[in-house]
């Protein structure tokens, strides 16, 4: 029911633009002695008609649409438009501009009202990882990752121009069609300090993004990671019994600071386990590979050691998948030196040649003796062997209730300076001993989680059987894939996601306060909008990329369920939109009509009609192709493949 509401708000919304730009026209034709013969609110066959003022008035069924027909506007019998009294074309050129521009004006003026009453109303509620200038997750196997830049670090400068938003480095990476430059900070958190970068970067294709997005391997900008309880959502999840509260701050996850949903995700399934170890006295925490036992390449002496050690350890003498390291290992623990394995592309690898994903990646030498595993100390090479088999997830959270709301320009630093990042050290260097500490200042250490692959979560019984749905959904689209590559692709990327390690949790980012001045508001959205219309004209930015009516409807429908202010201002983005659409000059557009007056003016004799046609129907008939494969994608985007 309230979904139906929203969408009717939104239709209803769209037709008011469409009302007062058409109103505007209607106006100007008036005052400027024009007859105006039809006023039409909405498209198709009429359900109501009225006569006001010697000008029909209709109701129509699409009532997303409208028009105001002006007599003149085509050739009537054997009249030329020029020659129709009272007509558009029989009035000066200047009173046509006027009356052509007066509904992109309309629409530009509401822009102004619908941003200066939200600004009055105080701005939106925006999330923080919009406006950042700060990194959340970063392409491991990427350029500029492997050149040290790291999720944490803040961009100042794109393309010698200020860093704004996450939104610049997506179009940039799309539209440019050249290599990037980049500077910004390497961000030192427990120290505060910055140094400055300067990078140049070429955009590539990255499997993970959909087909025709670049990227140059920041993947997402940075966020917080705010538990959210939802006990009518889960049951039961990983996180259920590590003691986590309500709203608190995931910020440290298996040795490093954690600043995205996506990073998390990747630290998750980075197929490497959390290891203390001592080198020359002094203790050190690594990542090193966890391996199915069946990939390592071992010697027959190496296999009766391993038999032996999986025996002690409860696991059965020929035990199935079990897993363990690259390394041999004496009984207490000494490394004796690294194991082959079978690699990502079937090649055998040692530790030295498996690429770097983490600054904890190291190799371990002969002669370091392992303390821990996954927070957990080991001292035996069987009590090592047991707590292998389990995933073990080692998490710090920040629990600080005076979490309040900030303006979106204020945020960046106080995301830097607001917590006192070195009361993580503490707890750091403690995890892995006997006796972790467990709290430091607003910081707290969990109870070690045991993540759980996706297709394993479980759900209240409602949402369970809305994610089998989901599933199912998923499978039958993927069978409906005629290329058989692209099939076999797709159905190895749907089940690496449902073998995904995951915590069973919602977490929310935190709220700023977006508020510029409405004039200020006025000119960002009108750059996005001159942004990507020079995209599409220049052919960097494809037409799939932009949304049609239905996705229009969609948006809508969306910003009336969040609040008044967020429908305000997309009602405002929208009326921006159609006013500048409708100035370019296209000539079935208002644009159109303005180039044909000038024409007109500047050559001091009337255009024919049939000129004009010529001109319009081709243009026409493009724009109607243009929207209808709009509208096709957007069906692809809601419905999923069709074909």
């Amino acid at each position: 029911m309230v979904t139906a509401l929203y969408i009717i708000l939104a239709i209803l919304g769209l037709s008011f633009l469409v009302f007062i730009h058409e109103l505007g026209h209607y106006i100007v034709a008036r005052r400027n002695g024009m007859r105006v013969e039809v006023f039409s609110i909405g498209l198709g066959k009429p359900i109501v008609t009225w006569m006001h003022k010697g000008v029909k008035w209709q109701l129509c069924p699409l009532i997303f649409g409208g028009y105001v027909r002006i007599a003149g506007m085509e050739k009537e019998g054997k009249l030329e438009p020029h020659e129709v009294r009272n007509g558009f074309y029989s009035k000066r050129p200047w009173a046509r501009i006027k009356v052509a521009l007066a509904g992109p004006v309309v629409n530009l003026v509401f822009a102004v009202i619908a941003f200066g009453m939200i600004w009055l109303m105080g701005g939106r509620d925006k999330p923080f990882a919009q406006f950042t200038h700060y990194i959340g997750s970063v392409d491991r196997e990427s350029e500029v990752y492997q050149k040290g830049l790291r999720p944490g670090d803040s961009i100042s400068e794109l393309n010698g121009k200020p860093y704004k938003g996450f939104e610049d480095l997506i179009f940039a990476s799309i539209a440019n069609g050249r290599d990037l430059t980049l500077k910004g900070d390497h961000v030192n958190y427990f120290q505060e300090s910055k140094a400055p970068f300067a990078y140049r970067l070429t955009p590539y294709d990255s499997p993970s993004l959909r087909k025709g997005m670049k990227t140059i391997g920041i993947m997402s900008p940075a966020s917080y990671l705010i538990y959210q309880e939802m006990p009518d959502l889960f049951q039961e999840g990983p996180l259920s019994k590590s003691g986590i509260q309500n709203k608190d701050r995931v910020v440290w996850v298996d040795g490093e600071l954690i600043f995205s949903d996506q990073e998390l995700r990747q630290v998750l399934n980075s197929g490497r386990v959390l290891i203390h170890y001592v080198r020359e006295g002094e203790v050190h925490m690594a990542k090193v590979p966890r391996l199915s036992l069946g990939d390592l390449r071992l010697s027959p002496e190496q296999k009766e050691d391993f038999e032996d050690w999986q025996y002690e350890a409860g696991l059965g003498r020929r035990a199935g998948h079990h897993f363990f390291i690259p390394y041999a290992l004496s009984s207490n623990l000494i490394v004796q030196g690294p194991i082959s394995y079978v690699g990502e592309h079937s090649h055998f690898e040692t530790v030295h040649s498996t690429s770097i994903t983490s600054d904890l990646d190291q190799v371990l030498e002969p002669g370091d003796q392992i303390l821990s595993i996954e927070g957990s100390p080991v001292s035996t090479v069987y009590e090592f062997m047991k707590r292998i088999q389990t995933r073990q997830v080692q998490i710090i959270v920040e629990r600080d209730p005076s979490r309040e709301k900030m303006l979106w320009n204020q945020e960046d630093e106080h995301f830097l300076t607001g917590t006192k990042w070195s009361d993580l050290l503490p707890i750091i260097s403690s995890i892995g001993s006997t006796s972790p500490t467990e709290k430091s200042g607003n910081f707290h250490l969990l109870s070690s989680v045991t993540p759980l692959k996706r297709k394993d979560l479980t759900y209240s019984p409602v949402i369970q059987e809305k994610v089998e749905k989901s599933i199912e959904k998923q499978k039958e689209q993927i069978e409906k894939i005629r290329d058989p590559e692209e099939k076999e692709q797709a159905l190895k990327a749907f089940e690496s996601t449902q073998d995904q390690y995951a915590l069973g949790a919602l977490f929310e980012d935190r709220t700023v306060i977006y508020n510029p001045g409405p004039f200020t508001l006025f000119g960002a959205v009108f750059k996005e909008i001159a942004r990507n219309l020079t995209g599409l004209i220049s052919g960097y930015l494809s037409p799939k990329h932009f949304g049609g009516p239905l996705m229009i409807v969609q948006l809508m429908h969306h910003s009336f369920g969040i609040g008044v202010k967020e429908a305000l201002f997309w009602l405002g983005a929208i009326s921006l939109n159609l006013g500048i659409f409708n100035l370019l000059p296209i000539p079935i557009l208002d644009g159109g009509h303005i180039c044909f007056s000038l024409i007109e003016w500047v050559r001091k004799k009337p255009l024919k009609s049939s000129t004009m046609r010529k001109a319009i129907i081709p243009f026409f008939i493009l724009l109607i192709g243009f929207f209808i494969y709009l509208t096709y994608n957007d069906l692809i985007r809601i419905f999923g493949r069709l074909f």
